[in-house]
């Protein structure tokens, strides 16, 4: 640990040498004596776990005006089940101008604004979407 030689021993105060032995705890980077354990850990374990949030399907429509040809991006107020994704691709396959893709809803309400000025292009390729990441057609 290169960054450590030089800086003074915790315990004795002296300088730190090459010939040292110098062990850094790997959760919170404090120095330690060789076979000293480190208080971090009790901290960590009497932490209760946060809880698991369960990520949410969002339902995302691109829409080309036929008359127009003005892009349109909104997300979709729906419940993803089987069921919606089914119907969102049988009616993608009838309507040429419709798309739909899926992210969840925290992705979208980060990046929502990105993903939908990349979904408005004249022309969406595989590659676009791989390049937003997150994101996949129904």
């Amino acid at each position: 640990m290169p960054k450590y030689y030089g800086c003074p021993c915790e315990g004795c105060g002296r300088p730190l040498a090459l010939t040292d032995d110098i062990v850094v705890c790997p959760d919170c980077g404090a120095h330690l004596d060789a076979s000293e354990p480190c208080d971090c850990k009790d901290a960590i374990e009497r932490e209760p776990p946060k809880p698991w949030e369960r990520l949410k399907l969002l339902a995302v429509c691109r829409e080309v005006d036929k008359e127009s040809g003005r892009v349109s991006v909104y997300p979709l107020d729906l419940e993803i089940t089987s069921e919606i994704l089914a119907s969102l691709k049988m009616r993608a396959q009838f309507n040429p101008e419709l798309r739909y893709f899926t992210t969840t809803t925290a992705r979208w309400d980060r990046y929502g604004e990105v993903m939908a000025g990349i979904l408005k292009r004249r022309t969406v390729s595989r590659a676009d979407l791989d390049n937003i990441g997150g994101i996949c057609e129904i």
